[in-house]
């Protein structure tokens, strides 16, 4: 944490000691803080709403929220008041923030802008008025309301659209596309709906060789009819205008001539000579069309020309498509090499008007090829801290093909609570009784690989091909846990907001080997599903992952996020099922002399994420998982099972310490880890700011897990459709984040107001402060 941070964090908490009088006192005479914006509609209905005015309205309230902090706004004032003041003056400078008054001529300004947006809407020589309210209450005396009010006028409507085109071969073109025209004849007019359409038509002609066509050609006329309030609009296409000799002409369609690339560009060495060149022509598109493609080189090739076969979506000899220039820019970014990409076009002088042609310049700019991370931290799993280290080694073009290798090791030491079923002395028990060592690798590749060509996916979505291998080893005072893993896999877009991820093979190995004393104890449990948990198992199987997410980076806006996985394992195994490659042993069937899992699982993860004003945010997640074991598997593998609590989920319990269903902890296995193969959680979160880096949160957090079968030592966990209700677990609580740029830290103060269980008198509804369950962590919890 910087300095400057943790001078903000201190200054913040002594301004809120030293905070004991109102901020009105401070305020000049005179002056208002702008509390709220309210919109009032007259003459509904309309077809805009209060939240599209209200982006026009140019002054924002001062204080974000009802519950923002007054304290930065009272310390400026102080420090106004007291110039030679050091300590105020250290104060104003972390934690002041200048007030902002309220401006009437902002306020008469925005009423010019929402009658501009009447307008463009339809509703033309509407009237919009504001009015102001100073608080009535003497707490607020300080604090003004501005009541914007919409007299909405009769709207115009479109009558009749007309089409004046002068380039015949477009005119035939658009013919295509008439019927998708967002604007029709009847619709309330829309100056945002026309502009709509002229990106949809350049879009369309961009993406059909008219390289040069921009939305300048496309204009509207619009002809009002004040009697009956219609309106008839004509949409006109000029020709292109010969910047010489200034006489028009109808627009050229270009045609891809050469297809030039540069891996190595460099703004340093542009007269430089090319020390090597390079030819390749291949076929990649349904329809077996041949593609050649230029490599200049200034230094020695680092990467394969063949790499860029399924990466470069341009093609000679066919015409210009901005669309497959956007696919090739977002294949090129998928290199790790790559650190930059530029496309470019050249027309190429022809001695005739007949065949219009464009050379593509593709410039590349080489990233590092090795890099090394190195990372320690403390950790906090559930209650349990711990330290660790990793190292990572990255090589991003290993096999020269832009192939990106993954190499990390990481070590961990960690104090777990010792549950009283090991009974083991406390002469046997150490502050770090955990350990841990990790390895993983994979292996990227941009490129399909399959026995099958499949020409035409890999060109629309640019799947990628990943291998994974790792393995783990846990040393624990009362056994060793090994696991190793291996998956393959694909990886694609649909389009920048659906992605596909699919792993056909996944192996896990579990092996444990447990200590004699924790073997015995072992050997005498009758819980077959907490045996279960310290044996080994073997899961092979595959996962298919859809990921649907409407976030724009560049804009603000409401966004949800999707994500849905389904996993299957044993189902090819169990086809070998009486064949001399399994065995029988007790009921169940061995490979290699391991039982292997049987089971099929899918959870939906849905968040919804609703803008409320500028920087603050309504967050609502909804979680359901099931896992069905069948065949070979009685229960779920543990590492599979669901689980609720800790600090991402319900923040009221410890990391996997809350159900299953209603159950009820007792004193010997309230230690225990609890799973299960349901999982339902519902969480809402109101975000908001506080102070700059300083944001703050109210959230609720509501769910549980349940069992399919009923288990002994974890009664009344099982699932029922006529009972579940009534077993959700509640809580509720506030947070405060730090906002850091790199990195989120996040305090969550959470109480559980509901219980899965009834106590001694009956009742599920019950809060005790003392039980209150602070979480610290990085990152948003959702």
């Amino acid at each position: 944490m910087q300095k400057k941070h943790i001078n903000i964090i201190i200054g913040l908490v002594i301004a809120t000691l030293l905070s004991s009088c109102s901020v009105r006192r401070f305020v000049p005479e005179g002056k208002h803080f702008l509390d709220e914006n309210k919109v009032v509609i007259k003459n509904k209905p309309v077809e805009f709403t209060k939240s599209d005015v209200s982006t026009y309205i140019i002054q924002k309230p001062f204080f974000k929220t009802k519950l923002s902090s007054h304290n930065p706004v009272k310390t400026y004032y102080r420090a106004q008041r007291h110039p030679k003041n050091r300590f105020l003056q250290w104060m104003n400078r972390h934690v002041g923030e200048e007030p902002e008054y309220f401006d009437p001529e902002l306020a008469y300004q925005s009423t010019q802008q929402i009658e501009q947006y009447l307008d463009n809407r339809g509703y033309f020589n509407s009237k919009v008025t504001v009015e102001t309210k100073v608080s009535k209450r003497r707490r607020k005396r300080h604090l003004i309301r501005a009541i914007y009010t919409i007299e909405a006028a009769e709207p115009y409507r479109i009558s009749k659209i007309n089409y004046q085109i002068e380039d015949t071969v477009i005119a035939r073109s658009l013919q295509r596309i008439e019927q998708r025209f967002p604007a029709k004849e009847g619709d309330i007019y829309n100056a945002y709906t026309l502009d709509n359409q002229r990106t949809m038509i350049t879009d369309f002609l961009r993406n059909t060789g008219y390289y040069y066509f921009t939305k300048d050609y496309i204009t509207y006329e619009v002809d009002s009819s004040f009697n009956n309030h219609t309106l008839e609009v004509t949409m006109k296409i000029a020709n292109a205008k010969d910047k010489k000799t200034n006489k028009t002409h109808p627009h050229k369609r270009y045609y891809i001539n050469n297809i030039n690339i540069y891996p190595d560009h460099s703004p340093f060495l542009v007269n430089a000579p090319y020390t090597d060149s390079t030819t390749i022509s291949f076929s990649n598109n349904f329809r077996n069309i041949p593609n050649t493609l230029h490599f200049y080189f200034h230094n020695k090739p680092y990467i394969r020309p063949s790499t860029f076969s399924q990466i470069i979506q341009i093609y000679q000899g066919r015409p210009y498509r901005q669309q497959l220039v956007s696919q090739t820019y977002s294949a090129l970014s998928s290199l790790k090499i790559i650190s930059s990409s530029s496309i470019e076009f050249d027309t190429v002088p022809s001695p005739n008007d007949t065949l219009n042609l464009l050379d593509c310049n593709i410039m590349l700019r080489r990233n590092n090829f090795h890099s090394i991370k190195l990372q320690a931290e403390g950790t906090n799993s559930g209650g349990d801290l711990g330290i660790s280290g990793s190292i990572t080694y990255t090589n991003k073009n290993i096999f020269h093909g832009s192939e990106s290798l993954l190499l990390s090791v990481k070590g961990g030491l960690e104090a777990q609570e010792i549950t009283d079923m090991f009974q083991i002395e406390q002469s046997d028990r150490s502050v770090f009784n955990t350990s841990e060592l990790i390895f993983t690798s994979s292996l990227n590749i941009p490129r399909f690989l399959s026995p099958f060509p499949l020409k035409t996916f890999v060109r629309d979505y640019q799947p990628k091909t990943t291998f994974s291998l790792g393995g783990s080893v846990q040393v624990r005072y009362a056994y060793s846990r090994y696991i190793s893993m291996g998956t393959f896999g694909y990886d694609w877009k649909a389009n920048p907001r659906l992605q596909f991820i699919v792993t056909p093979f996944y192996l896990n190995f579990v092996k444990v080997n447990p200590i004699p004393e924790f073997q015995a104890l072992l050997d005498q449990e009758s819980n077959q599903r907490l045996k279960n948990q310290y044996t080994n198992h073997l899961i092979y199987g595959g996962r298919y992952s859809v990921i649907y997410n409407t976030q724009n980076i560049n804009r603000t806006g409401n966004y949800i996020y999707l994500r849905g996985n389904l996993e299957s394992s044993g189902g090819l195994v169990s086809l070998f099922n009486g064949t001399r490659l399994l065995t029988d042993s007790d009921n169940h069937h061995e490979l290699f002399g391991i039982r292997y899992a049987q089971y099929i699982r899918a959870d939906i993860d849905f968040r919804q994420y609703i803008r409320l004003g500028d920087k603050s945010m309504l967050v609502f997640r909804q979680l359901i998982g099931a896992g069905i074991p069948y065949g070979n598997s009685y229960d779920m593998p543990f590492e599979r099972c669901f689980y609720s609590g800790g600090s991402t989920g319900m923040r009221a319990w410890d990391y996997r310490k809350l159900g299953p269903g209603a159950y009820v902890p007792t004193d010997e296995n309230v230690n225990i880890e609890r799973i299960g193969d349901l999982q339902l959680e519902l969480n809402a979160e109101l975000r908001f700011p506080i102070r700059k880096s300083m944001n703050g949160a109210l959230f609720m957090d509501a769910g549980n897990i349940w069992n399919y079968h009923a288990n002994d030592l974890l009664p009344n966990g099982e699932f029922h459709f006529n009972t579940f209700y009534n077993q959700l677990a509640i809580d509720a609580g506030f947070g405060v984040r730090f906002d850091f740029n790199i990195a989120v830290i996040r305090i969550d103060a959470a109480l559980p107001i509901r219980y899965p269980y009834p106590n001694e008198f009956g009742k599920h509804w019950r809060t005790d402060i003392m039980d209150t369950h602070f979480v610290f962590n990085i990152g948003y919890p959702f």
